[in-house]
């Protein structure tokens, strides 16, 4: 068995702004509407948000023919589709609605909103009227999977007044999966019980349970001895749970995250080669231009120069940039925007928050070619003055109409996937992100956008940021302060960086230490990922005056194992108490169905897939490999059990010249291909279609007829192999 990671992303099956049809004649339409054969053809359409009153709306619906008296109830249905139900986790439903609303889902109630819980009709008024924010927020609500269909499935909404005087409705609604795009990274993971012969499957998304017995709704989970990841409660990331229920594992609340370690300890092979002369190196990042070269920068009593290093820690010579004064240049970004490769310097450091404004210079990086330094032009430096808003507070208070609120900052990245700037504070109790949106040039002077906290940092004896890189690929950032460094990591470029940042999921890097160099590091205010990813490096200002100072390099670790954990089940009534599992990982339904004929102690011998469980081994020695037993739903240890789905039968026409040869193929076996083939020598073999003549309980019959004519001695086959 062999885990491998997948990237996955948040489904939208129905956005907000979607056109719904929808009935607003006040009129009683009973239940048939709610259900996916009725006929809604006659019924208006148009784009949410519908409703009235708020001027805010893409359609109007009608309130009928008096203002004091409006309609109570509103009908509205909307279908999507879904390939394969099996693979999603469930639904998670986002609705603005005013006042209050139920919402069915294939012909079933699933959720009510600010209603009664008594029976409704279309004279039922919402409990309360809202108002304000509370009629513009989603409330949000999951249900799982087991309404779904393939194809087609419906949604069907009625909104309900509070009163028929209220002056306003309004309805939207969003629907994605359940996971969204922080899912877990586990595939297909099989949990076979020691006893009553329950299985448990964690899937990619969610965890779900099959075969149990007794009390389903209230079966526990206990894990212990957790490695690599942690349970959590989709509704609360980011904090482990080491118990959890059936109920809530049907809900699809519960997932697992696998958190391997990225990176590993720091080694200090490559050594700076002049630390004496710079010594206050404040922020480093790799060229995207020039493949062997690294660019730095020093902070304020500074000169305004790019630091060109070598890989190797080598001096490749200064860069002047003409035009721009380094008042406290803090940290350095690199990205490449529309095909050009540019440098960002962040001109914001403040550490006694007195300055209203501040610099992000962006400067189209050189081409290096020697080890001599050189004069950026004049024209490839752009200079972009920025403030903070007026909120949230800095750290000498909030700022006024026109006037910022002032902090430190030493931590900048660049989104290559927008190229938005984010600058990250200081000395604030919690780090704060600010953004500037990309834009192909600036004029006058900007405002940064408050992006929000970020809770999961560890802030250490000066501050929480110190510097941050962002990684060629968008998809990881490094953040560091004197005694930590951090690693956030989105699955792709879908999650914004505002998310993942401010969100509590986060990985805590080894560090090497702040003590004095060359075995710590003090002062650490440069992080920055190698241009190929493999390997983080952090630097310190050298204040120690070290003549051997390190570039600390903390190299990627390769793909690990599955994590390991136990779990013991137990629900209640269970005579011998908790029972506890075996876990696979990757199990495809091939390697799921094997658990019902080989043992746990079995699967996990490789010594025995060739003679016993792999794919064409034959333990019961009838010449019937285990794929074809799959494949037509027969014991693999027991000869001559086979049914008829694997007879291949042969029948001649009397009226033409050919013959037939008829098989069948169960629908319900997932993971193999069914081919036809013929030879004239037993040796070439030509695949060849088949037609479909029957199906029944999921089961097809399929022929193939062939011209005696053409083929007077022929050989045919049926090959069944593993899906590609």
């Amino acid at each position: 068995m062999f885990w491998a990671p997948a990237l996955f992303s948040q489904t939208t099956f129905v956005p907000f702004g979607a056109t719904w049809h929808y009935l607003d004649d006040g009129s009683n339409q009973g239940e048939a509407w709610y259900h996916p054969d009725f006929d809604d053809s006659s019924w208006a359409s148009g784009p949410a948000e519908l409703g009235y009153g708020e001027r805010d709306e893409a359609t109007l619906v009608s309130y009928g023919p008096s203002a004091a008296n409006k309609h109570i109830t509103t009908y509205f249905r909307h279908v999507f589709r879904i390939k394969d139900p099996d693979i999603i986790p469930g639904l998670r439903f986002d609705i603005i609605r005013d006042d209050g609303a139920v919402i069915f889902v294939n012909g079933t109630r699933v959720f009510s909103t600010n209603m009664p819980l008594d029976d409704i009709d279309y004279l039922t008024r919402a409990v309360t009227s809202l108002s304000g924010i509370n009629e513009k927020l989603p409330e949000t609500f999951v249900m799982g999977p087991d309404l779904l269909v393939p194809g087609i499935n419906l949604i069907a909404v009625e909104i309900h007044k509070a009163s028929p005087a209220n002056s306003d409705l309004s309805f939207d609604l969003r629907v994605t999966d359940a996971i969204g795009a922080t899912a877990p990274v586990i595939e297909n993971c099989t949990l076979r019980m020691s006893s009553s012969n329950p299985v448990v499957a964690i899937s990619s998304e969610n965890i779900s349970a099959r075969d149990i017995s007794s009390n389903e709704a209230g079966l526990r989970f206990t894990v212990s001895d957790i490695e690599s990841g942690y349970f959590e409660m989709i509704t609360n990331p980011g904090k482990p749970v080491s118990v959890f229920t059936q109920g809530q594992i049907r809900a699809g609340l519960v997932r697992f995250v696998y958190s391997p370690e990225s990176f590993g300890s720091a080694n200090s092979d490559v050594l700076l080669e002049d630390p004496l002369g710079r010594n206050e190196i404040s922020g480093v990042v790799a060229s995207t231009k020039n493949s062997d070269l690294l660019w730095a920068i020093e902070d304020s009593d500074n000169g305004a120069y790019l630091l060109a290093l070598g890989i190797d820690g080598s001096d490749r010579g200064d860069w002047y940039l003409p035009g721009t004064t380094n008042t406290d240049w803090e940290d350095i970004a690199a990205a490449t925007i529309g095909g050009q490769a540019f440098i960002y310097i962040g001109d914001f450091g403040d550490n006694m928050a007195v300055r209203s404004q501040q610099t992000i210079y962006r400067v189209r990086e050189p081409l290096v070619t020697g080890n001599f330094g050189g004069v950026v032009p004049f024209g490839d430096i752009e200079k972009i003055s920025v403030q903070y808003p007026e909120n949230p507070p800095g750290e000498r208070g909030a700022g006024s109409p026109g006037i910022p609120a002032r902090r430190d900052a030493e931590g900048m990245i660049v989104d290559p996937a927008t190229g938005d700037m984010y600058v990250f504070s200081k000395r604030e109790f919690r780090c704060r992100i600010f953004r500037l949106a990309h834009q192909e040039s600036y004029t006058g002077l900007q405002t940064l956008e408050y992006v929000g906290e970020m809770p999961a940092l560890i802030r250490d004896s000066v501050g929480t940021a110190t510097a941050v890189d962002i990684s060629r690929d968008g998809l990881e950032v490094a953040i560091r302060n004197f005694e930590h460094i951090f690693l956030y990591k989105r699955n792709d470029l879908t999650m914004s960086l505002a998310d993942l940042l401010t969100g509590r999921q986060v990985e805590e890097l080894p560090f090497v230490g702040s003590s004095p160099y060359p075995f710590g590091e003090p002062k650490g205010e440069a992080i920055w990922f190698s241009a190929n990813g493999d390997a983080i490096f952090t630097l310190g200002e050298n204040l120690s005056r070290s003549v051997s100072v390190p570039l600390f390099e903390y190299p990627r670790l390769a793909r690990q194992p599955p994590p390991a954990f136990s779990i013991s089940v137990s629900d209640g009534a269970l005579s011998t108490g908790p029972q506890s599992a075996a876990i696979f990982f990757n199990e495809g339904p091939i390697e799921s169905w094997r658990h019902g004929f080989f043992s746990v102690a079995e699967l996990r011998n490789p010594a025995m897939e060739q003679t016993l469980w792999g794919d064409y081994a034959d333990p019961d020695r009838d010449g019937v490999s285990n794929l074809l037993e799959y494949a037509f739903g027969s014991d693999p240890r027991q000869a001559g059990e086979r049914g008829d789905n694997i007879l291949l039968t042969t029948s001649p026409f009397d009226d033409i010249p050919s013959f037939s040869f008829t098989y069948h193929k169960d629908l319900s076996r997932e993971g193999i291909d069914y081919q036809v083939e013929i030879s004239n020598d037993a040796m070439s073999w030509t695949p060849i279609g088949d037609s479909l003549i029957a199906r029944d309980d999921g089961v097809e019959t399929r022929r193939v007829t062939v011209s005696s004519s053409l083929h007077r001695e022929c050989w045919i086959r049926l090959r069944i192999s593993r899906e590609r």
